[in-house]
């Protein structure tokens, strides 16, 4: 693929921010509304590229170097999602530099507030012509140009609160006398020197930290650690849970954004673009999470209800929708995103008990199998790409050992069929690679048809044919397209793929 390629139509592929899903793409034929985007980044580009030239003439390297970095390459074979800033005030010089470098800052920041405004008018003429998805990629990448837009943090939720963008549920804590602390989680304000010097609040008396270990050393004494969006239980430490919980809470962020038509219509989010309106303010869904102090006490304690747990390193168990880790030497952050996907999936919206039950089980794991690559690098979250272990295994899989089953069979597959296959690991490894082929391929040409067919599939509206439905495309030629996906991809070197362990999660008793 040349370079032209690998810059997308769609202004929020340009900026290098890519986010949720992309109403507009390469394929789709150009329009007025396409145009005025495309125009929009244009002029961008070229401000941005004036404003590097005055740096170099006032001999600021650096900065010249990091305007013209704003509006970097694309990563194809991976999602990069911007990390928002919660502080106030990230587009004000920094009062430590140079009178020059504060000029620079100041211009570029007046450059993103320009850009911000430019796309938040586009995103609602996008609404006006009920485009809802790309007004909200339009809005997203607005608020990564302007953090501070006061219409957009409400859009997404934030409000300002005390010098700092909060949610509703983080004012109402505060306002309480709440404070986050990294290690203890949310305190009363006036506890947090005294937890900071090893004391603890247990049962309406201050005792020392080594006593708290003491009593809380079985989980019906445990830690309790609760977040915006999870309950963590916990017999391993305080400290622990609160590092898992804020763990999943960086996987809600992420899984809100990348699937928001998952759980919202078109209809919700054109009343978020109407200003005049106040969100709601929702009580959000609160996850449960189990963290035990070992992998034995995990097994000892699963073994009944799970024969074969000590195969596995989590599990979300869909009946007591709860998710079970255990901490120290075998936890695996990855296995721990792919699970609470499935809980997050599950839990968060309408589902039937059994998704996948009949047909199309695939996706199910695919998605999971996407979320557990999550990692930050820099100011992104990421997700994807082709050198992580299971699209390696992927490709492997149909480069190397011609392992493949057609698309209309694959989709046929209910969960019971596809879990007990003796060739499951294989059948992951496929799930795996399709999953990133419909996330990326043809700069995300199917990103929306997936999204809206784990709708499908989670709500029981699904059937073997949904998947050719939704794209729109016969399967045979799904087929041809993943092929030649696979094969464009950088040469892999001959390697053998050890057969990965069956996902330990399970749904609802049938």
């Amino acid at each position: 693929m040349g370079v032209g390629s690998r810059y997308q139509l769609f202004l929020w592929r340009v900026l290098g921010c890519v986010v949720a899903f992309f109403a507009v793409t390469a394929h789709v034929s150009a329009d007025e509304l396409t145009d005025a985007i495309k125009r929009q980044t244009d002029a961008y580009r070229e401000k941005l590229e004036s404003l590097a030239k005055w740096c170099e003439s006032q001999g600021l390297m650096e900065e010249a170097e990091r305007t013209r970095r704003w509006l970097h390459p694309v990563l194809e074979d991976r999602l990069l999602v911007p990390i928002l800033p919660r502080k106030i005030g990230t587009l004000t010089p920094p009062e430590a530099e140079s009178p020059l470098q504060q000029e620079w800052y100041r211009r570029w920041g007046a450059l993103r507030k320009e850009q911000a405004d430019g796309l938040f008018a586009l995103a609602r003429g996008a609404i006006r012509q009920g485009r809802a998805a790309l007004a909200l990629d339009l809005a997203l990448a607005a608020l990564h140009e302007n953090p501070d837009h006061e219409g957009l943090r409400r859009l997404f939720g934030f409000q300002a609160y005390s010098g700092y963008w909060r949610t509703a549920y983080e004012v109402r804590r505060l306002r309480a006398g709440d404070v986050w602390h990294e290690r203890f989680g949310w305190l009363p304000k006036g506890y947090v020197a005294r937890y900071e010097q090893g004391e603890r609040f247990y049962r309406n008396r201050w005792i020392s930290a080594e006593e708290e270990r003491k009593l809380r050393s079985t989980l019906q004494n445990g830690w309790v650690v609760e977040t915006e969006h999870y309950r963590v239980l916990t017999d391993h430490s305080l400290e622990e849970g609160v590092r898992l919980a804020e763990q999943f809470e960086r996987l809600n962020e992420v899984w809100s954004r990348l699937f928001i038509r998952f759980y919202t219509s078109d209809a919700q989010i054109r009343a978020l673009f109407d200003l005049r309106n106040r969100p709601p303010v929702a009580n959000p869904v609160q996850h449960r999470i189990v963290l035990f102090r070992n992998r034995e006490e995990y097994n000892a304690a699963l073994k009944s209800r799970f024969p074969q747990v000590e195969l596995s390193v989590g599990l979300y168990d869909g009946a007591s929708r709860c998710c079970y880790f255990f901490a120290g030497p075998g936890f695996d952050a990855s296995t721990a995103y792919h699970e609470a996907t499935h809980q997050l999936f599950q839990e968060v919206g309408r589902s039937v008990p059994n998704p996948g039950f009949r047909c199309n089980y695939w996706v199910i794991e695919g998605a999971a199998m996407y979320l557990e690559t999550l990692r930050q690098e820099g100011d992104f979250f990421v997700l994807g790409g082709i050198d992580t272990p299971r699209l390696l295994a992927a490709r492997v899989r149909f480069l190397q050992d011609h392992f493949y089953v057609p698309l209309e069979k694959f989709c046929s597959l209910g969960m019971e069929e596809f879990q007990t296959d003796s060739r499951i690991g294989a059948l992951y490894s496929q799930a795996a690679g399709l999953t990133q082929f419909f996330m990326h391929f043809d700069g995300g040409r199917y990103r929306d048809a997936l999204v809206n067919f784990l709708a499908a599939v989670y709500l029981g509206r699904d059937n073997p044919d949904s998947l050719s439905q939704l794209t729109g495309v016969r399967f045979t030629q799904l087929d041809e397209q993943y092929a030649a996906y696979m094969r464009s991809l950088p040469s892999l070197p001959m390697m053998r793929i050890e057969e990965p362990a069956q996902d330990a999660s399970t749904r609802p008793a049938r």
